[in-house]
């Protein structure tokens, strides 16, 4: 029985799938060794919303940072897609304890729970870079540290 190209191309993107439920597993259990070997060693970029790329040393300070301030961190994958050879995207749910200092937020004790969807590129089995975008005004809202907006009230709107 022969290959056929889109067997094959099936078989790299649940590869590629599988690589990104993996980085997400090392990260809930604080592993950034694991995760630095998921990575490309020579050409890996972090893009997060807000702030400068990072290199590996630096997205892995970041994890660090958050696992320290969340230490029971859990990523809950909500939906995954694997396009052509080298592209995951993927939506999912962070929960977590607010437990630790947090962009200079002392701990609050609050339980956390917002969204993130992110972009992968994966070549030659190393990831090499991530595009990620989490729902962080709602993370600092949930820790108080701006104001939650709440919903005007509509029964004085005008028609």
């Amino acid at each position: 029985m022969l290959t056929t190209d889109s067997q094959l191309m099936g078989s790299v993107q649940e590869e590629n799938k599988q690589m990104v439920r993996q980085y997400f597993e090392a990260f809930d259990r604080h592993d950034t060794e694991r995760i630095g070997q998921l990575v490309s060693s020579t050409n890996y970029t972090f893009h997060f919303l807000g702030m400068p790329p990072m290199d590996w040393n630096g997205h892995k300070q970041f994890i660090i940072a958050i696992t320290n301030a969340f230490p029971d961190v859990h990523h809950e994958i909500v939906e995954m897609i694997a396009e052509g050879e080298d592209k995951v995207a993927d939506r999912f749910n962070i929960t977590g304890t607010h437990k630790g200092e947090f962009q200079g937020i002392p701990p609050t004790g609050k339980k956390t729970s917002f969204g993130g969807m992110q972009f992968c590129t994966i070549r030659n089995n190393k990831i090499t870079e991530i595009w990620a975008n989490v729902d962080m005004m709602g993370l600092m809202q949930q820790i108080g540290a701006i104001p939650a907006v709440t919903r005007a009230d509509t029964s004085t709107a005008h028609s």
